[in-house]
């Protein structure tokens, strides 16, 4: 299988297989070159040599980062799953905006392979859709850069479809993305599954509360509603994940959150995403459930909202908006205003540190 994905459009410019490893070996050693786009060409030598597999590293944004080696083959089976979902072939321009090191920035490079479409190399930065100069029919970014990146996908936008992996998308953001000319899906998945297993379409008359699960992918849920995957043609054995789900059928699921993020208060279990997407459409600022410490209930649930500060007369009157909604043990019993939210290098809100916030400010 491996043999049919040796060759590559970069840039508009077609590479045979006899002409890209010296072309990767002269771009690699050139210190004039930058090292974004150097590692670019390094992870191609790595995907034309002989060997099975290739070493990447994980984000750590989940736990400590550490190296993973994941099958060739494995990484073209998820890259043809989602070229076959979006229709990429010979004929398909994508982008690649992130970072070659980590497993997004290279799956990318894998469907370029794969589909035989063409790809645009650009520096990653927060607004990759500014100037331009060519339409683009698929990429994949982060939150981040879908935020950065409202002006530039509005009317007249670049890109037709968007896959956004690496965090979630927040509720407020969510909202902001409903208009956009552009398809917009969130993805599910981990460097272990070589990127995304399920996709989830954020806006548009599609939209969804569900993730979709992409080829032979088979989900189920353990003992604590955590959701498990097999697919031996993504990897080995069966993998169990710290996310908590709801499964709709053999191929749908909704997220719930993660399972170390729970809540225990009086001895009843709070997931605070859930909790969030709840809230969502009365609360117009980014904002997170925590907890804080709570004598009687052991932890208390507490809203934090990513700003200065809040009005007493405001806060009241939100409290009362949030309890029409809620079950009053899942009622925040403390509004918490931080200016700006701690982020993990993924862009996700680190949790474990918001919480050590607002307890020590508490």
């Amino acid at each position: 299988m491996m043999n049919n994905y040796k060759s590559l459009t970069l840039n508009s410019k077609y590479y045979a297989p006899e002409v890209l490893p010296d072309l990767c070996r002269k771009k690699f050693l050139n210190n004039s070159v930058p090292v974004w786009e150097r590692n670019v060409f390094d992870f191609i030598r790595e995907w034309l040599n002989d060997e099975d597999f290739i070493n990447i590293k994980t984000s750590g944004s989940t736990g400590k980062p550490r190296t993973l080696s994941l099958k060739k083959a494995w990484m073209a089976y998820s890259a043809e799953k989602t070229c076959d979902f979006f229709r990429l072939n010979n004929k398909s321009t994508a982008l690649l905006c992130l970072p070659a090191s980590f497993i997004a920035g290279r799956m990318m490079i894998v469907r370029a392979f794969v589909s035989g479409c063409n790809l645009i190399l650009k520096e990653p930065s927060g607004r990759p859709f500014k100037d331009l100069p060519i339409s683009i029919d698929f990429a994949a970014i982060t939150p981040f850069q879908l935020y950065q990146s409202l002006e530039d996908l509005g009317s007249g936008s670049p890109v037709k479809t968007l896959i956004v992996g690496g965090g979630e998308i927040s509720h407020v953001l969510e909202r902001d993305i409903q208009k956009l000319p552009v398809e917009i899906h969130a993805t599910y998945g981990m460097t272990e599954t070589s990127s995304h297993i399920a996709l989830r379409k954020v806006n548009g008359r599609e939209r969804s509360d569900f993730y979709t699960v992409l080829g032979e992918t088979k989900i189920s849920v353990d003992e604590n509603s955590c959701l498990v995957i097999e697919n031996p043609q993504l990897f080995d054995g069966v993998l169990k994940t710290n996310d908590v789900v709801e499964i709709v059928n053999n191929r749908q699921f909704r997220w719930k959150g993660r399972y170390d993020n729970i809540i225990n208060s009086g001895g009843i279990k709070i997931q605070p995403e859930e909790l969030e997407n709840s809230i969502s459409q009365i609360i117009s600022v980014n904002f997170a459930i925590s907890s804080i410490q709570d004598e009687r209930l052991g932890e208390g649930v507490a809203l934090v909202l990513e700003r200065e500060g809040i009005a007493p007369e405001e806060e009241n009157k939100l409290i009362d908006e949030i309890r029409k909604i809620v079950h009053h043990y899942s009622l925040p019993v403390r509004v918490f205003c931080i200016p700006v939210f701690p982020k993990t290098p993924t862009g996700k809100i680190n949790r474990p540190e918001l919480r050590r916030i607002i307890n020590k400010i508490r």
